[in-house]
């Protein structure tokens, strides 16, 4: 980021209005940025959390267009879907890679089998050719991993993953060079309400970091929140059609053989769903589960069912099972699926379209959004984009830089990892990087590739991680010490007594 945190708080106080606000860091939020930003608009981006903390952290990771939704019929889906992921592949071709997945029908069910050769072939033909065409496999390197007998052949075609992390990835809309009108902030809760008079929502925007305000002005609001639209919607008095049914999704982070090269994706029997074995760095990701949630509190919370269950799954799969002492990470994340306001059933989430809707209020300038995956977020912001240009004129500058701040980021190794990692240091000054979570799970992957976190088993690594905080405090002993006190209770709390 070209300019610090404390900074853009600076910026705050000489710039009072803004065209348009945008709730919430996530892919929808951070995409929409961006857009609004090369279009000239005055934008404020903040989060009350970090960038990319809620279900913008947890995903599988891949570009892809909707395979799954063809065994619904729901062809809308898949059609927006592939052109989505062929079009963010051109776009962000240094964000992501080609990649092969592996269908892997249960041996023996040849019905199965060629009714999804022939479904991957019109998936193929849906994105106009454009990926490499499906074909069927009977020797490929996993096989030598999987219980003798389960499966015969492989079902090969063409996806995308991300190059290094969800996370990241949203960050990178969010990182690119800014123009001094053009600010985005996390750990910030903003309240405030809309005045008819002067047509405009005044707000109070607090740095919950040091619990400083700054009034700010804004011609639209932009709810990007994801799980949390309607909570926020109801903060500030917006009805809306829509609202969001909530499913819950965990993997395993787990040791990856050096034989697992390409995602595999073996049938669940129950519901018609999948589970995938996707590799990623030095681990691979086991699941996810699929599970219907009433709350976002729940959402958020893995269970010791959620951890057995995986395991079985895994042992049911594969010669070698794995067991607790085996797991490395634990992701969980919320989808949010969009469902009409008065919606009662309880059908299985992967029922559920996975459709987007953008909803402007009818009294005020404000605009919800609803639904989106990281692979549709393009087409998110365009349809929000279209709605503001209605009403809102931009009066900024139009962001055109958008060379690669990475390529000049100082590098630093980490214990059990092979591959250089970002600095604290840099994370720190240039992507606003103000916790200890913030920098080891979303700035670079050590959460996720090393035991417990990043802590190790029997805290190996709390001095380096203590070195961490340190940097993050910018020399602040108090606070450094403040900082690794809290991310060790949370692993000490949350992820010990699921792996115990």
């Amino acid at each position: 980021m070209n300019v610090t945190r404390l900074q853009q708080l600076e910026q705050l106080q000489t710039e009072g209005h803004f065209n348009v606000v945008i709730l919430g860091g996530g892919i929808n939020g951070a995409c929409l940025y961006d857009t609004l930003c090369r279009q000239g608009y005055k934008v404020l981006l903040v989060d009350k959390g970090d960038f990319a903390s809620g279900a913008s952290q947890s995903s599988g990771m891949m570009i892809w267009g909707g395979l799954l939704y063809l065994r619904n019929f729901d062809l809308s889906s898949v059609f927006q879907l592939s052109f989505d992921r062929d079009r963010l592949i051109d776009q962000k071709a240094r964000w992501m890679a080609p990649t092969m997945m592996r269908y892997l029908p249960t041996a023996g069910d040849r019905r199965t089998k060629w009714w999804m050769l022939s479904g991957l072939w019109f998936y193929w033909l849906i994105g106009i050719g454009r990926r490499r065409a499906p074909r069927s496999e009977v020797l490929f390197t996993e096989a030598e991993l999987i219980r003798p007998g389960l499966v015969k052949s492989a079902l090969c075609y063409e996806e995308a993953f991300l190059d290094q992390s969800d996370a990241r990835f949203v960050f990178r809309w969010i990182g690119s060079p800014q123009t001094p009108c053009q600010i985005a902030l996390n750990y910030c809760d903003v309240q405030g309400s809309y005045a008819p008079k002067d047509k405009r929502w005044h707000l109070e925007l607090t740095d919950t970091m040091s619990a400083k305000p700054y009034e700010i002005q804004s011609s639209m609001i932009v709810n990007c929140t994801g799980v949390w639209t309607d909570q926020v919607n109801a903060n500030f008095g917006i009805d809306s059609p829509f609202r969001h049914a909530l499913s819950k999704g965990v993997y395993l982070g787990i040791p990856r053989d050096e034989r697992h090269q390409s995602s595999l994706f073996f049938e669940l029997g129950k519901h018609n769903d999948v589970i995938t074995h996707v590799p990623w760095g030095p681990n691979s990701l086991w699941g996810p589960t699929e599970t219907a949630v009433k709350t976002i509190a729940e959402g958020l919370s893995v269970s010791r069912e959620d951890i057995d269950f995986l395991l079985e799954q895994y042992a049911l799969r594969y010669r070698k099972p794995i067991s607790r002492s085996d797991i490395v990470s634990v992701r969980c994340g919320i989808r949010s699926l969009v469902v009409d306001k008065h919606y009662k059933s309880d059908c299985y989430p992967l029922d559920l379209s996975r459709r987007q809707e953008v909803v402007q209020d009818e009294d005020k300038p404000w605009i919800s959004c609803y639904g989106g995956k990281i692979t549709g977020c393009s087409r998110m912001a365009a349809k929000v984009l279209k709605l503001i240009k209605k009403s809102v004129v931009p009066t900024g500058e139009m962001r055109i830089d958008d060379h690669n701040l990475e390529a000049h980021a100082q590098q630093m190794t980490f214990p059990g990892l092979t591959q250089p990692i970002m600095s604290a240091a840099w994370c720190a000054k240039h992507e606003l990087c103000c916790t200890l979570e913030d920098y080891l799970r979303r700035r670079t992957n050590i959460a996720q590739w090393t035991p417990r976190g990043g802590l190790g088993k029997n805290n190996t690594h709390a001095p380096i991680l203590k070195d961490i905080s340190l940097l993050i405090a910018n020399g602040d002993a108090i606070l450094a010490a403040q900082l690794f006190e809290s991310y060790r209770s949370k692993i000490e709390n949350t992820l010990d007594p699921l792996l115990a």
